[in-house]
């Protein structure tokens, strides 16, 4: 009796819940099927090549190298001031993180013997200065200044 009883509540409810907002002489709207929305994915358009052994970028804009390793404490203490630096320049300068592990040869080229290593290129990819070592934020945005006048 109790299985017939809520059977038929549920059944009159869907009857209501179909008919709600629905008053004589309106049509009703065909629900269409619910499809998960997906972000825009933007394709992100590379900002350098590699030739010869040199970074050049691709884009006009002056480009700071930043020579580090996964394994490296100054590295990972200079990574979110790196990060933030990136974000403040975003469209103005290319900010660019080359692992020395995955790119021997890119590291060799640039002469990095000790990381962390910054490199600034000028927006044809010519070297204007490099600093060795964990850098403050502010010895970082001195030389941005210095070479880039921002």
């Amino acid at each position: 009796m109790k299985k017939g009883f809520l059977l038929g509540v549920v059944v009159m409810a869907g009857g209501f819940l179909s008919c709600q907002g629905h008053s004589k002489g309106e049509t009703q709207v065909e629900s269409k099927e619910y499809t998960e929305m997906t972000p825009n994915v933007v394709e992100e358009v590379p900002v350098y090549k590699v030739e010869n052994g040199r970074i050049i970028p691709t884009n006009g804009r002056p480009t700071i190298v930043d020579f580090s390793a996964t394994w490296c404490p100054p590295c990972k203490q200079l990574k979110p001031i790196f990060e933030k630096l990136a974000d403040e320049f975003h469209g103005r300068i290319n900010f660019i993180t080359i692992d020395v592990d995955e790119n021997p040869e890119l590291s060799v080229s640039y002469g990095v013997q000790s990381i962390p290593m910054m490199v600034f290129l000028d927006k044809e990819g010519q070297i204007q200065d490099t600093l060795i070592g964990l850098q403050s934020r502010e010895k970082i945005l001195e030389t941005i200044n210095n070479y880039y006048g921002f």
